[in-house]
């Protein structure tokens, strides 16, 4: 028992220390410091997930508070090209810029222009293209991010404990936590203030948490209408703050948009408003200072000092007196202790009250401290517990969202954040009562209340006036734009107090018929280190949530809406939502003019919309995929193409603020094969799917909805209806310019030219291999750049070239600067892709910026994939040719071309297909083969020579109704272009793209000649092999293959499923006698179906292929068909007729299934099996030995461990050893007879 409990720690420890060397292994340790920083580069998420990511892993955003610290973040980000998020925010709308989690605000690096204010641009952002420089971002955008995390000690001296010796000051200074205060009130400039504390012997005060900041605002006689200089300047060195007594910098309390510099020389701060938050100044501006030193003495016994009016220990401050409790108790002990003094649990009704309150508890050693406010009552309320109604709030991180409780002052880092903590648990307390001879206030006079603006509403017991600002369309807002207008009129976002005001709200929408519409209110969500809060700064103490709200949904909703329920409840939403809003003014307000922003769209006569360059047809009628691209054609038009983020945050904010609800059908296609196309055949360089998009849902998802949630893009059914948008180039468009063709030439050796350009591919050798950065600086360096691909022919050049190269390959594609939107790093135009199936995709985790052609199956061999910069892959190098190394070239050699066990010749002549075949005849060779994909590829590359067609040896008439090669070959590869082949042309030509296409044979075309050493394959035995026999399964054997003839009519993808599930695909058809079979056997079924789907669909690029791979050699069209631009049709065969049709994927057919007959395998020989028994002893008996070594460490580990001193500890020791090998051996002759069963069941002649 002994020993498993040893192995079972020994394996805790060993997987506890492997989990944390798993984790530490992504943080970068700076060894000056101690400090580690994550470098998040592969996801993107926005400010608030990022945020959230670092606290799981107990860290923060990155924050930097020192020069050497921001270098060291400089070198460690400087080979990324895009921003990362850090902790800098403004996220508290009372006070001004911040680092989340509370690191000094005391070092700036600002990028030029930054920070800009705009609406919501609220985060901060690092951007290592601008020297690791800092930006203001919308807190909604997606970027990588930088995490960081201290020692663990670092953080105890922000918030020191609570000086133990009281403190003896001089005449006019105020005692505090070890150090003496006063504020002088003659007018100095900065450099006088400073002299004149130090003749003082003290200096200008240095303020180092938030309890020294409070104590300078409450206890110290400030005056909110007071500037007072503080010791806080970067005199020193610009952009750095410090303070003039050499403290350390640990704490900082900017007000709004500060620091800044206007004029450049605002060096110095000061402490100003109502709050006495800090703002930089010019040094030389006359004002009063704060001064601070050490006391003159400590005093070896606590004195008490009576404040007038106060028992003996409380503090006064205003009218009050405070108590600052020294036991643990419950909420309602705490409120009775008080009570028996004749006070009460403290209320908070002002900032400067919470200040002094602060100024009393932050430095203590307790959690908390009860007040006065609870919600026990009434979950939606809070209330005081004096009956007072609250005035004021300060709640911590996401109170008080929904709990219910009793509310408590916390302390430490968090000094003066509010929690709603359970009424149980227990805590210290503040008590509160009138000072003695404090008149009690007198009742404020009632001044006659103002009327209300025109169009305003108003309740005569409100002192505020309201307004329902209701838009159609372009005209809603965002949270931000919409409390910008608010504020731009004279007030805010409406703010709900208590439930009065919840209900005067209800009924002034009711009347107005507007109590279901939604509607940004004031409340929201962004500081993460407060909870929620009134934009006005009024106290959160009602609420009002929906079921299951607030839900912060993702990490990514943080703005608060009336969210169109009858009881108009409220959901925190993301705050670009574009909705309706209220605004609230005081009674007395001078209005400002409300702002204008009318968007207008500039509309053609016949109602197209104009944007940019192109023209935009919104449907209102809901029609399929086929009917919506037939409207728009008649239009001189096609279903809209998004090809960068701009166009999709038009297109989708017109169509929800016209049409809002609606999604629209836009031009991206998939194909069977799960392959994106344009129907324009515009490159597929951006996309925008929804999260979990696309799903392929049942394999019949093929078209693409820009959905009403933001404009991103879901997959769906062709057949379903929906409203579409169609895009035209304007009708002025003036066209392009004439392009210049550059002149011809040639290229270093070692380099391959093509098309003008020179190439070269790097990567043969594993240590040439480098990063995609790495890659790209190689060939700069060389006086190119990463190659990039215009045409269906450099691509096959390419395809070519690497057929022998044994890894991926970078190109120049990437969507590095801006996610989601290709570009090629040499600056040409996106203009042709060639993308792998479920390529580009995006993974939210991994970063996946960078382009290489991939080393796939041959029919995918170079297709692109995006994957991640970081991997050493092979590359290619591209430059201009240069001029200067031209060489002139003759006529093109009319030899034959030596390719694998073939030669080639192109007859640069025109002639028909017969022609064609008998001049190759005479050259002894036939019309050429083509056998593969790279045969195909190589034959493209030789017409790039000529520009022109060529007759391939493929015919119909040769083939007894369905195509062979001229040379007798059977078809086994096929690249017919879209819709081929037509049934009733005979020949094939091999055009300019690769592609195959049929045409009448007198046609005229270069041939393509042949001549090869390999030997003609003969046709495989068809008989061989037998059907499975089944129950449910009626399996009809024919030549090498079994069907099986379902008339359960299901669509074509349902069909897919029902094969693959019986071990077959849908059948293809290979020739006249297979089709005849397929066609006597279904013509059994017409009185159950009256077709049946065969295998074969069309792909992204119009190709007809079937689903087993085989080669398309065989059609039997009926007539009219196929049927042109029906990507979504499937094919049928006729039950009565046997001829092909197509059909809506989605219409019910019965089903043919095909699948190989099962060949017997004859019995292995008695040699194999005597080597497997022997190999599989041998394996037994290397098992046996490492058990073994195994065992022997751990009793050596248990010796050392225990230190056995007895000898029959250790006898006892050696036999639970010897019982566990025994075991061992037990074990390994059980596996060794388990083997040899398994061996006589597989050979029945093995010898045992």
């Amino acid at each position: 028992m002994r020993f498993s409990r040893l192995l079972l720690f020994l394996s805790f420890v060993h997987s506890s220390l492997q989990s944390l060397d798993d984790t530490e292994k992504f943080w970068t340790e700076d060894v000056s410091t101690g400090i580690r920083y994550q470098i998040n580069s592969e996801s993107a998420l926005t400010w608030h997930q990022a945020w959230k990511s670092c606290q799981q892993q107990n860290a923060e955003l990155l924050s930097i508070t020192e020069i050497h610290e921001q270098a060291y973040i400089g070198e460690l980000t400087k080979k990324f090209s895009f921003a990362f998020w850090i902790g800098l925010n403004t996220l508290n709308f009372n006070s001004g810029w911040q680092w989340a989690g509370g690191s000094p605000f005391r070092y700036l690096n600002w990028a030029p222009g930054s920070p800009f204010l705009l609406p919501g641009k609220i985060c901060g952002a690092m951007n290592p293209r601008k020297n690791a420089k800092w930006e203001n971002q919308a807190c909604n955008q997606r970027l990588g991010y930088i995490c960081k995390k201290r020692k663990l000690s670092s953080n105890s001296d922000i918030i020191p404990k609570e000086e133990l010796s009281p403190s003896k000051c001089t005449e006019g200074w105020w005692p505090y936590a070890g150090h003496c205060y006063s504020i002088q009130r003659e007018r100095k400039i900065w450099k006088d203030a400073l002299t004149s504390c130090k003749k003082q012997d003290g200096d200008l005060a240095s303020v180092h948490n938030i309890a020294e900041h409070s104590f300078l605002v409450s206890q110290l006689g400030y005056k909110p209408t007071e500037e007072l200089w503080l010791g806080l300047n970067d005199l020193k060195t610009h952009f750095y703050f410090e303070w003039s007594d050499g403290t350390p910098v640990t704490f900082t309390k900017w007000n709004r948009n500060h620091p800044t510099y206007t004029n450049g020389l605002e060096d110095c701060v000061v402490m100003k408003g109502q709050d006495g938050y800090w703002a930089t100044d010019v040094c030389d501006k006359q004002l009063g200072y704060i001064c601070k030193k050490k006391p003159s003495s400590q005093s070896s016994e606590k004195e008490t000092v009576e404040d007038p009016g106060c028992q003996k220990g409380w503090k006064r401050y205003g009218l009050h007196c405070y108590l600052v409790g020294s036991t643990l108790l419950t909420f309602s002990e705490a409120n009775k202790t008080c009570e028996q003094s004749k006070a009460y649990l403290a209320t908070v009704e002002s900032r400067n009250e919470q200040a002094f309150l602060i100024s009393l508890t932050g430095l203590r050693s307790d959690k908390y401290f009860w007040i006065g406010l609870s919600n026990t009552e009434e979950r939606e309320s809070f209330r005081w517990t004096s009956g007072e109604t609250p005035l004021f709030t300060h709640w911590n991180t996401a109170m008080p969202g929904k709990e219910q409780g009793c509310v408590a002052m916390a302390t430490g880092i968090a000094s003066g954040l509010w929690d709603v903590v359970g009424c149980e648990k227990t805590a210290n307390f503040l008590c509160k009562q009138r000072a003695v001879g404090v008149s009690p206030s007198a009742p404020p006079v009632q001044v006659p209340a103002a009327a209300c603006a025109e169009g305003w509403d108003e309740a005569s017991w409100a002192d505020s006036c309201f307004k329902f600002f209701v838009r159609e369309g372009n005209q809603k807002k965002s949270w931000f734009e919409a409390e910008e207008f608010c504020r731009e009129i004279g007030g805010n976002l409406v703010t709900i107090n208590a439930r009065k005001d919840q209900i005067l709200i209800w009924q002034l929408a009711s009347d107005k018929g507007l109590h279901n519409q939604a509607f940004w209110i004031g409340l929201l969500l962004l500081n993460p280190d407060e909870g929620f809060a009134w934009i006005d700064g009024s106290p959160v103490i009602y609420e009002h949530w929906d079921e299951d709200e607030p839900n912060n949904s993702g990490e990514l909703e943080h703005c608060v809406m009336f969210n169109g329920s009858p009881q108009m409840r409220w959901n925190d939403l993301r705050c670009e939502h574009l909705l309706n809003w209220i605004c609230e003014t005081k009674k007395g307000t001078l209005l400002k003019p409300e702002p204008q922003y009318k968007l207008e769209y500039q509309a053609t006569d016949n109602g197209w919309i104009i944007y940019e360059d192109k023209q935009y047809y919104f449907s209102k009628e809901r029609v399929h995929m086929e009917q919506a691209r037939k409207i728009c054609q008649k239009n001189f038009a096609d279903l809209v193409v998004i090809e960068n983020e701009s166009k999709r945050q038009f297109l989708w904010k017109y169509a929800y603020t016209k049409f809002r609800g609606e999604s629209y059908l836009i031009g991206l296609v998939i194909s069977f094969d799960q392959k994106f196309s344009w129907l324009d055949k515009t490159p597929v360089n951006y996309v925008a799917w929804a999260p979990n998009e696309p799903n392929f849902a049942n394999n019949d998802e093929n078209c693409v909805i820009m959905s009403q949630d933001f404009g991103f893009w879901k997959d769906i059914s062709c057949a379903v209806k929906n409203r579409f948008i169609c895009e035209r180039r304007n009708s002025n468009y003036s066209g392009f310019a004439p392009a210049v063709l550059p002149p011809l030439g040639g290229c270093p050796e070692t380099w391959l030219l093509f098309k003008n350009k020179c190439y070269k591919i790097f990567g043969s050798k594993e240590e040439e291999r480098r990063t995609w950065h790495s890659a790209r600086s190689a060939c700069i360096e060389l006086g190119g750049n990463l190659a990039s691909i215009h045409d269906e022919q450099v691509q096959a050049f390419f395809t070519f070239y690497l057929k022998d190269v044994a890894n991926e390959t970078w190109i120049g594609l990437n969507d590095i600067n801006h996610e989601q939107s290709y570009i090629w790093t040499d600056g040409s135009l996106f203009d042709y892709s060639k993308w792998a199936r479920h390529f580009p995709f995006r993974d939210k985790y991994i970063r996946t910026d960078c382009i290489a052609m991939m080393k796939r199956s041959a029919d995918e061999a170079a297709y692109w994939e995006n994957t991640d910069c970081q991997h050493n892959k092979s590359y290619i190098c591209q430059m201009d040719s240069k001029p200067e190394l031209f060489h002139s070239t003759t006529a093109p050699d009319l030899d034959f071309i030596h390719y694998g066990n073939s030669s080639y010749l192109i007859i640069p002549s025109k002639m028909n297909w017969e022609e064609a075949r008998r001049a190759c005849k005479e050259k002894s060779s036939e019309l050429a083969s083509i056998f593969d994909y790279y045969s195909n590829i190589f034959l493209l590359l030789q017409t790039v020579k000529y520009g022109e067609a060529l007759w391939i040896g493929l015919n119909s008439k040769v083939g007894y109704g369905y195509y062979r090669w001229t040379d007798k070959r059977k078809i086994i590869f096929s690249n017919w272009f879209y819709g081929e082949p037509k049934e009733k042309m005979a020949c094939v030509y091999l055009e300019p793209h690769g592609t195959w296409k049929t045409a009448p044979c007198n046609e005229k075309h270069f041939p393509v000649c042949k001549k090869s050493v390999d030997v003609l394959p003969s046709d495989p035995p068809q008989d061989i092999g037998k059907c499975p026999e089944s129950d449910h399964i009626s399996w009809i054997p024919f030549r090498s293959h079994c069907y099986n003839f379902n008339a359960n009519e299901m669509s074509w993808a349902q069909s897919v499923t029902q094969c693959v599930q019986s071990g077959g695909v849908l059948a293809s058809v290979e020739d006249v006698a297979e089709s005849n079979f397929l066609v006597e056997h279904a013509d059994l079924y017409t009185s159950k179906t009256s077709g049946f789907w065969i295998g074969i669909y069309r792909n992204v690029n119009g190709q007809l292929l079937w689903q087993d791979n085989s080669a398309l050699g065989f059609v039997n069209w009926g007539e009219g068909q196929p049927s042109e631009d029906q990507l979504d049709y499937c094919m049928e065969l006729s039950a009565s007729s046997g001829y092909w049709s197509t059909l809506p994927c989605s219409s019910r057919k019965g089903f043919i299934c095909k699948k190989p007959k099962t060949i017997l395998k004859a019995p292995a020989n008695v040699e194999d099996a005597k080597k497997r028994k022997a190999h599989g002893h041998m394996n037994m008996w290397i098992l046996l030995t490492l058990v073994l070594i195994i065992l022997l460490g751990m009793g050596f580990m248990i010796y050392f461990l225990f230190k056995i001193k007895s000898q029959s500890a250790t006898e006892r020791e050696a036999r639970r050893r010897s019982t566990l090998v025994e075991y061992s051996h037990a074990l390994a002759g059980k596996d060794n007879e388990n083997d040899s069963t398994n061996n006589k069941e597989k050979n029945e002649h093995s010898i045992v």
